[in-house]
């Protein structure tokens, strides 16, 4: 054949078989060595060591192997590991037979140390070509000690220390682990172990000095974890501290103060009371409520240094006479002697007025001063069960009525009653004058009439123009019967009274408990009008 015919029978059979080839496909799924595919896909490395906790970046060529842009062409990178599965993509169009490079980046779990295989996928339309690769985790070996020891610590208590380690490795970590004390560079405890700690894992372990002596003390607490040592070092001292302290009873309660060497309170310091355990609060300061008179037992932990001190307490008793116009009041204690730097609270018609007694347990008041009608006494004193007494001091023309009068001692949490007899006040009865003697110009009936007039004048007053107030203690109860003045308003009344009350009761006036005292005070009552008091005792 000619030349000619030749070229134009191959250009035939070139379109031919243009003709005849099966059509690209727009669906599947192929490598990148494939042919047909719009794009080739292939990471830069194979394989990436890291370390677990860093960032993992892995470079992505995708090259478009046709004319046209590859709109929303996205690089995926595909990672299951430690029960997860981490997922990175990026979409981006690609130019006409451009190449470009996806760096994709994640950060690398904490999984153990390994070879790990990671699928790279690129998506476009409906072609996906997948390639794999592998990232090897290397071993990483991190962790933290703590050990919990305090600065300081008080003789007589023991010392708890905590110690710890934390580990932060993507590995088990193996090795010793140490734990001494040494007081005074003495070695005085010490633990030694080798532990497998998990990945993540807390090792915890306390050593208990049992009221450890006094001295200087240091610990050491080391580790060497799959070839990584570390230590930690802390010092503390167990000291004792200097106290002054003080003992007493007053005010119904045993009392102890502590302070410190500098004058500060010594808060939580174990006392006890016949073996009843307090502490002493913010201010140093144990009370121990008692109103019983007997000898007490005392103990002082002071800083393991026990101080044993018995505390006597006494019972106050009072006792009242009338004469040469005084109130004398002698104070004596349970065994009749008597009891000097007692402070005396006196209440009268008059006022309220404040006496020491001397060294002989006795104290003056002048009756003037004092004025007629009823008296209230209370004592007190350190080192004794306080006493109260209530008496009536009359006119020295008119006898004593001691008719439900009573001689009470009053504690913090119990009082007790004793009637009024003659020997504890004193009764006067009204003179009888003698004849007249001759010459005298006023007969004897005279003088008497008189004296019975004067008699009767100060009774009508009394009862026209002054209050009248009975006491009265029944059992668990105590009354105070008030009577207005028969023809004047009584205005401010007050009454007070020292005695354990845990509640108050008036029908006028106010009612009211401070500390071991009871108070009732009424505004205004009309003539003759009558209130009672109602005090339930402890």
């Amino acid at each position: 054949m000619k030349k000619a015919e030749i070229s134009g029978f191959v250009k035939v059979l070139f379109l031919a078989a243009i003709l005849t080839m099966p059509a690209l496909p727009t669906t599947g799924s192929a490598s990148a060595d494939q042919p047909g595919l719009p794009f080739i896909l292939q990471p830069l490395q194979d394989n990436i060591e890291v370390l677990p906790g860093s960032a993992l970046t892995i470079p992505v060529r995708v090259t478009n192997l046709l004319n046209e842009s590859l709109e929303n062409m996205s690089v995926v990178l595909k990672w299951a590991a430690g029960g997860g599965l981490y997922v990175v993509n990026k979409t981006t169009p690609i130019g006409p037979h451009e190449s470009r490079v996806f760096d994709l980046t994640l950060r690398v779990p904490m999984v153990p140390s390994g070879t790990y295989n990671l699928t790279v996928l690129g998506l476009w339309g409906n072609f996906t070509v997948e390639k794999n690769m592998t990232v090897t985790v290397k071993p990483y070996v991190e962790y933290t000690m703590d050990a919990e020891v305090g600065y300081s610590y008080i003789y007589g208590h023991d010392v708890l220390m905590n110690f710890s380690i934390v580990s932060y490795s993507n590995d088990v970590l193996t090795g010793p682990i140490w734990v001494k004390v040494y007081r005074n560079n003495t070695l005085v405890d010490q633990h030694a172990e080798i532990y497998p700690l998990q990945p993540g894992g807390t090792w915890k372990y306390s050593i208990k000095l049992e009221k450890p002596k006094t001295g200087i003390y240091t610990v050491l607490f080391s580790a060497n974890l799959s070839g990584i040592y570390r230590e930690v070092k802390k010092t503390f001292v167990v000291y004792r501290r200097r106290f002054n302290y003080t003992v007493w009873y007053s005010d119904g309660a045993l009392r102890v103060r502590v302070l410190l060497s500098n004058g500060s309170p010594a808060a939580g310091v174990p006392v006890s009371f016949d073996g009843i355990k307090l502490e002493t609060n913010g201010e140093g300061l144990a009370v121990y409520p008692t109103t019983e008179p007997r000898t007490y037992n005392v103990t002082l932990n002071l800083d393991g240094i026990i101080k044993k001190i018995p505390v006597t307490v006494g019972q106050l008793r009072l006792n009242t006479t009338v004469s040469g116009g005084n109130l004398v009041i002698r104070v004596v204690d349970s065994s009749g002697n008597p009891v000097p730097n007692v402070t005396l609270s006196i209440t009268a018609s008059r006022g309220e007025y404040t006496a020491i007694t001397g060294e002989d347990g006795t104290a003056k008041l002048s009756v003037d001063a004092l004025g007629y009608g009823p008296v209230s006494i209370s004592a007190t004193a350190v080192g004794y069960v306080g006493a109260t007494a209530t008496l009536a001091i009359t006119s020295m023309w008119s006898p004593i009525t001691t008719t439900g009068s009573t001689y009470k001692t009053t504690t913090s949490s119990s009082s007790t009653t004793t009637p009024l007899t003659s020997s504890t006040l004193p009764t006067t009865t009204t003179p009888i004058p003698p004849s007249t003697p001759k010459g005298s110009s006023l007969p004897a009936e005279a003088l008497v009439l008189g004296v019975s007039a004067a008699i009767l004048v100060g009774g009508i007053y009394l009862s026209f123009f002054r209050p009248h107030i009975i006491e009265e203690e029944l059992g668990r109860y105590y009354f105070v019967k008030l009577k207005a003045p028969r023809l004047v308003p009584l205005k401010d009344f007050h009454w007070e009274g020292q005695m354990n009350a845990v509640e108050v009761r008036a029908t006028e006036g106010d009612a009211r408990i401070e500390g071991n005292t009871v108070i009732w005070e009424i505004e205004e009552m009309k003539p003759g009008e009558e209130a009672v008091l109602q005090v339930v005792l402890g």
